[in-house]
């Protein structure tokens, strides 16, 4: 029995399920919306009210349902899809005429499809009681600012009522970006199986707005309830903490890497987590209140990022922890960083020179370009902000996937570089053009085994229209034919060439590929669809996606979920306290509000 509403309740948004308007993470200026982003938003407007009045439903929970999804989907296609590909669940790439066509498809509902294992790399929260809030006092300023479009006014006592700022009624602001957001919208209203919960930038750790201590609570729960992981975390690292000069070591170095020393040791670390563009005071002394941090980041190829580097590959190797770094490249904050050190131009040059250790370039450059295919080598500046970029910074150190084609293949991986889509497949996922060319290069040159989708959440609200997008992206036959990808996402891992949803690709051995399946059945497993879901980033993380899969269909993370979701496995599923709202700053004039706070001191 549906209660009657209290209007003394916070508001629930009745925002559309895929909301395409600019947003930002925090971490660049958001653009103006385009004349097809609002023609996506009104058409989802439109199509909701005629759609929820058929479903004999009221806005806010219609717009929390599948059919939501679908319309969002309908409305992309509606204003974008073409020449380079469009958003639909049939094989031939062709939407349906109409936005009920879509209503079904079962890959807008929150179960997991066939062979899908879904490892979100980039996901966020923050301790909203941590010491930061005391010794940091700037950095909540520039959290309220950022937060406040998206989670209404400010908290206080109206109607007889505490109201807080957003959907989950929060008193303080900051729990709104807290754990308990974090673990209903990744694990109760998306379809995540697992979230890599990543850091931010701040030494030492105890100020940090994440501090690792709390990470690591967050992951035990996470874990304890599933009794399997369904969380695991990287700590953040900097090598230039007290920077006094160049080619002389930064005061703090050494205490920062005893730092790590001690972390790698007693902590269940997975990866580190570096921003080159991150400066530090001259001397170790605090900046004045207002000003940005100092001019002084670092590259991976020069005296600090090779220390750093050095000391992970040493470290790991002696506490046995994965040899894995992630660092943010593009995306440049506005010139609040040192920017010139967020271009991905390095990736290449240490990619190579560190073999051993896997490097995800977080956001793969990217700084907020139009996606096309790649231009040439001749016409790019790997010194440049740009996925393009990205791309020749590998390919001027000759360390791109076509130089790793095996024998009787077309297509290879890089060695050790990963493109993570943070940040960048959600700006590109609202044009299907742009997120044809994006994924279609980085197959090209970083490899169908080497992208990872990591989706920057809890900073843009829920996940799961990254997610929904992701499994319907098709290749139009232009796409296909020029990135030879003859059955688009759909093509195998190992072999682009075969449909790992095909049986009849799997009847017989394959001649250049070992351990290629004979069974006569299909393999959505071995998709590059599903790959870039989650299956790329779980091996380079020694984690057995199928082994998850079996565990989490009985444990009580899953229980919790099917008892909160209603009508599950229909157009009418619904999240019921699904948030549908953005987090970041949505215009220049909010970001710079967050940006030139008084007492802004990241």
């Amino acid at each position: 029995m549906k209660l009657p509403w209290n209007e003394s309740w916070p508001d629930i948004p009745e925002d559309v399920a895929i909301d395409v308007m600019p947003t930002s993470n925090g971490e660049y200026v958001p653009k103006p919306p385009t004349h097809k982003q609002l023609a996506i938003m009104a058409l989802q407007d439109q199509e909701i009210e005629r759609q929820r009045r058929r479903f004999n439903m009221d806005r806010r929970s219609f717009v929390r349902t599948a059919a939501a999804y679908g319309i969002g989907l309908w409305a992309i296609n509606a204003v974008t899809a073409g020449r380079w590909g469009s958003y639909a669940y049939a094989a031939d790439g062709r939407p349906g005429d109409a936005p009920g066509a879509e209503l079904e498809n079962p890959g807008i509902q929150l179960a997991n499809l066939p062979g899908e294992f879904i490892l979100d790399t980039q996901g966020h929260h923050l301790d909203a009681n941590g010491r930061w809030r005391l010794e940091n006092p700037g950095f909540e300023e520039f959290l309220k600012l950022w937060t406040s479009s998206a989670m209404g006014s400010m908290p206080g006592v109206d109607k007889g009522g505490f109201k807080g700022f957003g959907p989950g009624g929060e008193i303080d602001p900051m729990q709104n970006l807290g754990r308990y957001h974090y673990f209903k919208e990744m694990f109760l209203d998306s379809s995540t199986t697992v979230s890599l919960l990543t850091a931010l930038p701040n030494l030492p750790d105890e100020t940090n707005i994440l501090p690792v201590a709390y990470a690591i609570e967050t992951a035990g729960l996470a874990n304890h309830l599933s009794q399997s992981q369904r969380c695991f975390i990287h700590a953040f690292a900097q090598p230039n903490r007290g920077y006094i000069g160049p080619h002389a070591t930064p005061l703090h170095q050494a205490e920062d890497f005893q730092w790590m020393e001690d972390t790698a040791k007693n902590v269940d670390i997975h990866g580190w987590k570096l921003y080159c563009g991150w400066g530090d005071c001259t001397g170790g002394t605090p900046p004045p209140l207002g000003s940005s941090p100092p001019m002084n980041g670092w590259w991976f190829d020069d005296d600090m990022g090779m220390a750093i580097v050095e000391h992970i590959d040493r470290i790991c190797d002696k506490y046995n922890r994965p040899k894995v770094i992630c660092t943010h490249k593009g995306l440049a904050f506005n010139g609040t960083f040192d920017s010139d050190k967020f271009s991905p131009r390095d990736m290449g040059v240490v990619g190579r020179q560190y073999p051993q250790i896997k490097f995800y370039t977080y956001h793969c450059g990217y700084d907020g370009e139009y996606m096309a295919a790649y231009p040439g080598d001749e016409v790019v500046n790997s010194s440049n902000r740009s996925v393009d970029a990205f791309i020749k910074s590998l390919r001027e150190n000759a360390w791109d996937a076509t130089k790793f084609v095996p024998h009787g293949l077309e297509h290879g991986n890089t060695v050790n570089m990963y493109a993570e889509l943070g940040s960048v497949w959600w700006n590109c996922m609202n044009d299907v053009d742009q997120a044809v060319h994006l994924l279609g290069k980085l197959i090209t040159y970083v490899g169908a085994q080497r992208i990872v989708l990591g989706t920057d959440c809890i900073w843009y609200g829920n996940p799961q229209p990254q997610f929904v997008t992701m499994r319907a992206l098709q290749f139009s036959n232009e796409a296909k034919e020029l990135y030879n990808l003859p059955h688009g996402l759909d093509g195998d891992r190992w072999d682009p060439r075969r449909n790992a949803l095909s049986a009849g690709s799997y009847r017989h051995a394959h001649p250049d590929v070992t351990g290629w399946p004979t069974d006569g059945r299909a393999h959505p497993e071995r998709s590059i669809r599903n790959g870039i879901l989650g299956r790329n980033a779980a091996k380079a993380y020694g984690i057995d996606p199928d082994a998850h899969r079996g565990l989490i269909k009985a444990d009580q993370v899953e229980t919790m979920r099917q008892a909160y979701i209603l009508n599950a496995g229909t157009a009418r599923e619904q999240a019921s306290f699904r948030s549908n709202q953005m987090v970041g700053p949505r215009t220049r004039r909010e970001f710079f509000r967050m940006v030139t706070a008084p007492d802004y001191q990241p």
